[in-house]
């Protein structure tokens, strides 16, 4: 576990939406990892103004971000910024950090476009392209997992995977859970649900379609694709997976069919699995709720398809601590030890 160290022992970390699932999360991994952090500055929106949170046993009061023309002097003395923002608050402060030249890791990769996804576990090859955009994207938290799951295997002759991604509410954010309880209490007391974040209802029941359809293929697969492939050196056609919304407050399963360029034998895949860094091979595979601020992939159920070529596995993990603080805190650890902080 880390202390706040003097300010010339560490560096000064800025969190943007540090009062979000993802950014409370991060806060927890913060508390818990190596990285030497001499002081915390936490933004939020407007609504979680002058909230206090503890961190490393200190209390630090939540600030608002100012308005565009003050962006840049709240960040004056930061080493490292994390975002996990929305996108339209993230393109805002990018650009003006980029001047500022301070680094950042943008969890959920809203700068994707402009900069390379990284996930640790995978490789430090994005941190190369750093010194280009001072920004490194941690992908969506099913691009991490699926990817840390994939990258030995991509080695050892995989060349697709198929299957299906089953998010939770808190993919959505905190918003996301909390209306998702709401949902269920108003149902169960007969009243009308809050549908603002899903619009046709979440609750006792299962959203088939995240996004716009493209070709069949709604906007939110093909962006985990494209992330996929980024990660693996893949084409995106070779990551292509059904992804929808289930009535849990956090975690992700899925099933994922790989396929080989070879027939595959159960029982090295098993082997390779287990000797993957952050991934736990077993049966019973526990379920998202269980595995509720794990930091490991639980992956299990692996059998051989009716075509040798190709193999079905089960996994599940925790999509904020897993996908995202993890992730981030992992791409700061590797810029740190790299000496760009």
């Amino acid at each position: 576990m880390i202390r706040e160290m003097g300010q010339n022992e560490g560096i000064n970390v800025a969190i943007v939406g540090a009062t979000g699932a993802v950014g409370r999360d991060l806060l927890s991994v913060l508390e818990r990892t190596t990285l030497a952090v001499a002081s915390f500055r936490l933004f939020a929106s407007a609504r979680s103004n002058g909230e206090v949170i503890e961190v490393c046993g200190r209390s630090h009061r939540v600030r608002a971000l100012p308005s565009d023309d003050g962006v840049g002097a709240v960040f004056e003395g930061i080493d490292l910024v994390f975002l996990a923002a929305p996108a339209s608050v993230c393109r805002k402060v990018v650009p003006v950090l980029q001047e500022l030249d301070v680094p950042v890791v943008d969890i959920g990769a809203t700068m994707g476009d402009k900069s390379r996804l990284m996930v640790a576990s995978v490789g430090l090859d994005p941190i190369a392209d750093f010194p280009d955009t001072r920004v490194v994207c941690s992908p969506s938290a099913p691009a991490v997992i699926v990817s840390t799951i994939l990258s030995s295997l991509a080695d050892r002759g995989a060349v697709s995977v198929r299957g299906t991604l089953m998010l939770s509410a808190s993919s959505a954010g905190k918003a996301g859970a909390d209306e998702l309880s709401s949902q269920v209490v108003s149902l169960f007391n007969g009243q009308t649900p809050p549908r603002s974040v899903f619009s046709n209802g979440l609750a006792f029941d299962i959203m088939s379609q995240l996004g716009d359809l493209v070709e069949g293929w709604t906007t939110t697969e093909r962006r985990v694709a494209i992330e996929l492939a980024d990660v693996l050196g893949w084409q995106p056609e070779q990551a292509l997976m059904s992804v929808v919304l289930v009535p849990l407050f956090a975690g992700v399963a899925g099933d994922l069919v790989i396929e080989f360029d070879h027939a595959v034998n159960v029982q090295a895949v098993r082997a390779l699995l287990s000797e993957t860094v952050g991934v736990r091979v077993g049966d019973p595979v526990p379920g998202p709720r269980r595995v509720a601020g794990d930091s490991a992939i639980y992956v299990g159920r692996i059998r051989i398809d009716p075509d040798p070529h190709r193999l079905h596995l089960w996994f599940s993990a925790d999509n904020l601590r897993v996908g995202a603080s993890t992730n981030a805190v992992a791409i700061a650890a590797a810029l740190w030890s790299e000496g760009y902080l």
